[in-house]
């Protein structure tokens, strides 16, 4: 299979959280074009949540880097004004991160997995955040 580009990466990642989410039984809407800060909308009885999707293919000695910035080329960290829950899907371990933007801002990459410490080990598969 061909490598895929970050691009199709990212397609695949925002196709993963849809099913995901929608198997778990959340309303799940995505905006027209892609110039909004966020990839999807998750719907939670009242409560709508904006989330960004973000994944990683690969590791350095099971640590995941995820890139917790907007940009292309100067990233920016995410602000609680742009989105409400940063998803991050580690591919081969096929598990997701949901973690609040208040958790990770002003990080503009953050590392998760084995060995990248306990920062973030409370929003693995906790969709919760999401109620």
């Amino acid at each position: 299979m061909p490598a895929r580009t970050a691009k199709q990466q990212g397609e695949l990642a925002e196709v993963a959280f849809i099913y995901r989410a929608s198997a778990l039984g959340f309303v799940v809407s995505k905006p027209f074009g892609d110039s909004a800060p966020f990839d999807v909308v998750v719907g939670s009885g009242p409560r709508l949540f904006r989330v960004q999707v973000k994944s990683a293919a690969g590791s350095r000695n099971g640590v995941y880097e995820i890139n917790a910035g907007r940009g292309r080329f100067v990233k920016s960290a995410y602000t609680a004004n742009e989105i409400d829950i940063l998803a991050a899907w580690l591919v081969p371990e096929d598990v997701w991160y949901l973690i609040p933007v208040a958790a990770f801002t002003p990080r503009k990459t953050i590392r998760l997995g084995n060995g990248a410490g306990r920062r973030y080990a409370r929003f693995r598969e906790d969709w919760g955040w999401l109620l």
